[in-house]
């Protein structure tokens, strides 16, 4: 690394905080932050792609640097952002401050800061496009917080633009440290509707947050049940899948049975493992015991499950091109596996073989004070730098000045 950080540090942390001054949150539009992005890699005469969703306010982003032609890597990296309320953080959230080697902000490591570094070195590229032995390709997704919904749409995007990577390098927060593998997850929300009425009389109405909690203890056994079989040599922590509820809400007041409750809950199953299994089984459950116990007490009960998202694992690739070529420009250390997902499947589906690296820490994300450091934006820049000497033919040096 070269005295007094890398030569682009400055213009990464420039595009930084304008990337976090959007506020682009899941689910919410993201045609001014797709343009902004739009906007600088046109001024370097980089072609671009926008795929939209059917509400017509939210797209995922595609450029191309370099040759048309097969194959090539593909830098991704996701637009939208977790929520930030005012609390815990030292000024706006949205505004980019910079305080003792830190850049803080939302979205600062998760995953904008991904994103600055690669319009950084945007123009290192450009200006050797035609040294580029194969296409360099970027992918910035709409929706990962919530389920990957942008790059769920990417595979038939990539194919119908002719675009066939053959590896893909997600840019997650991982310390630089390479992860080829996840679990998959389903997250779900589960609508109780009991029947009302004055606790003075229990049998004049049907309590959803009584049903609801048979529903709790019953995916809490299940989970127990899981955790008694954990897969031999797993690399994963917990080496099982799970499931877990996180929110409970019902009720209106004391003195009132519960018309309705809502639970927010999810299964995480290993790779070669179904979690539509354990989701049948719950369901299952739900239909012929909770809902018919309801239902005996008044007939206008109901339970409606709702799948939120349905993210499939990242199955790691033994050999794996992606995990050799990490091995040439940073580490020989073996990629491990990881619990939450990425985008990563979808690449795979589209025929990449796929390695999650990037600069930041997973500890920083999701936070109030949410930050990365300048130290690892010059490691995501040196990184990038090394893969424009591979894709060259140059040496793993710096090569931006």
């Amino acid at each position: 690394m070269m005295a007094g950080g890398h030569p682009r540090r400055e213009a990464a942390i420039a595009l930084l905080a304008d990337l976090v001054s959007f506020h682009s949150i899941s689910l919410q539009p993201n045609d001014d932050i797709v343009s902004h992005i739009e906007s600088c890699l046109a001024a370097l005469g980089v072609e671009t792609w926008r795929d939209a969703h059917e509400d017509g306010a939210r797209f995922n982003l595609l450029a191309r640097i370099g040759p048309a032609a097969p194959g090539g890597v593909l830098l991704s990296g996701h637009l939208d952002v977790v929520p930030a309320a005012a609390e815990g953080w030292g000024g706006d959230p949205f505004t980019l401050r910079r305080e003792t080697g830190r850049l803080i902000g939302r979205g600062a490591v998760d995953m904008k800061g991904f994103l600055a570094m690669v319009l950084a070195m945007a123009p290192a590229f450009q200006e050797r496009a035609e040294q580029l032995a194969e296409p360099l390709y970027l992918a910035f997704t709409f929706d990962e917080e919530i389920g990957s919904f942008g790059a769920e749409r990417m595979p038939a995007f990539l194919a119908a633009n002719g675009v066939t990577p053959r590896l893909a390098i997600v840019g997650e927060p991982t310390g630089m440290n390479p992860f080829n593998g996840h679990k998959g997850m389903i997250e779900l929300v589960t609508h109780i509707r009991g029947v009302a009425g004055h606790a003075s009389r229990p049998a004049g109405g049907v309590n959803a947050i009584y049903a609801a909690a048979r529903l709790i203890a019953f995916i809490e056994d299940l989970a127990a049940e899981c955790a008694t079989s954990p897969q031999a040599d797993s690399p994963f922590d917990p080496p099982f899948s799970t499931l877990s509820v996180g929110t409970v809400t019902g009720g209106e007041a004391r003195n009132i049975i519960a018309g309705e409750c809502r639970i927010d809950w999810e299964i995480r199953a290993l790779p070669g493992q179904d979690p539509h299994q354990l989701y049948n089984r719950v369901m299952a459950f739900i239909d012929s015991d909770l809902l018919p116990a309801m239902k005996a007490g008044d007939p206008a009960c109901e339970i409606a499950t709702q799948m939120l998202s349905d993210v499939p694992p990242l199955v790691a690739q033994t050999p794996s091109a992606a995990a050799e070529l990490v091995g040439r420009l940073w580490t020989n250390e073996a990629p491990q596996v990881v619990s939450f997902g990425t985008d990563g499947p979808y690449f795979q589906q589209a025929g990449m073989d796929v390695i999650v690296i990037g600069p930041g820490g997973m500890a920083q994300m999701h936070q109030p004070e949410e930050f990365i450091t300048e130290a690892a934006i010059d490691e995501g820049l040196t990184f990038l730098d090394r893969l424009l000497a591979e894709m060259t033919g140059g040496t793993m040096q710096e090569v931006s000045g």
